[in-house]
């Protein structure tokens, strides 16, 4: 609604500017110093030695693997506003809609699925969602749906895939927190999750670059 009320760059200037309301409260902050802090070149041999082991990089390995190839249609949303005429409060729309299904992911799996599902099962049943309602893509480029369902279409892609990954997202951060070393925790998760990201990343660079076929 700001974006078409006052334009972009209020908006920009927004979310610039809204953080430095949070610094205040940064000298409320507490921290508990009683440990022992190990020495830098402790915590160094640890994190060797963890990449090291086969029990972290082969599931890690696989989790690379698995993001790096979330291929995306690089150009899809130029053809929503290009070829479907849809409008910038429509795509702002279908953002809210995405970012809401991957928070309900998120809760179904932990209320329905950690106890209950493997994550085999997990990832196979997403691959298949994700399989599914892409098809809804096609349907909408080679034109077989009505104006009116368009936008709903469009909608359930993008909606189905962020929900796929709010399904991924708890087992990922289960599984990345359970290799953390005793002792060096934060600096693993950082650089599991690095990892983690660096693939999705990646997966975006190379749908752009599948865009010539």
């Amino acid at each position: 609604a700001l974006y078409n009320r006052v334009g972009p760059d209020h908006v920009l200037n927004l979310i610039e500017y809204a953080p430095l309301g949070i610094l205040p409260f940064v000298y409320f902050l507490e921290e508990d110093v009683s440990h022992q802090v190990a020495p830098l070149s402790v915590h160094l041999r640890e994190l060797w030695t963890t990449v090291c082991s086969q029990a972290v990089w082969q599931p890690l390995a696989f989790v690379y693997a698995f993001n790096l190839l979330q291929i995306a249609n690089a150009a899809w949303r130029q053809f929503l506003i290009t070829s479907l005429d849809f409008t910038t409060a429509d795509l702002n729309i279908l953002l809210i809609v995405s970012y809401a299904c991957l928070y309900v992911g998120t809760m179904v799996y932990k209320f329905f699925c950690l106890e209950n599902m493997s994550w085999r099962r997990l990832y196979f049943y997403c691959i298949c969602f994700n399989l599914v309602f892409s098809l809804g893509q096609l349907l909408l480029i080679h034109g077989w749906i009505s104006e009116d369902l368009r936008f709903f279409f469009a909608a359930g892609d993008e909606a189905v895939s962020e929900f796929v990954t709010g399904l991924q997202f708890l087992p990922n951060a289960i599984l990345m927190v359970s290799l953390c070393p005793p002792g060096s925790e934060g600096a693993s998760y950082s650089m599991f999750t690095t990892f983690w990201n660096t693939a999705l990343m990646l997966a975006i660079a190379l749908s752009t670059r599948l865009l010539g076929i």
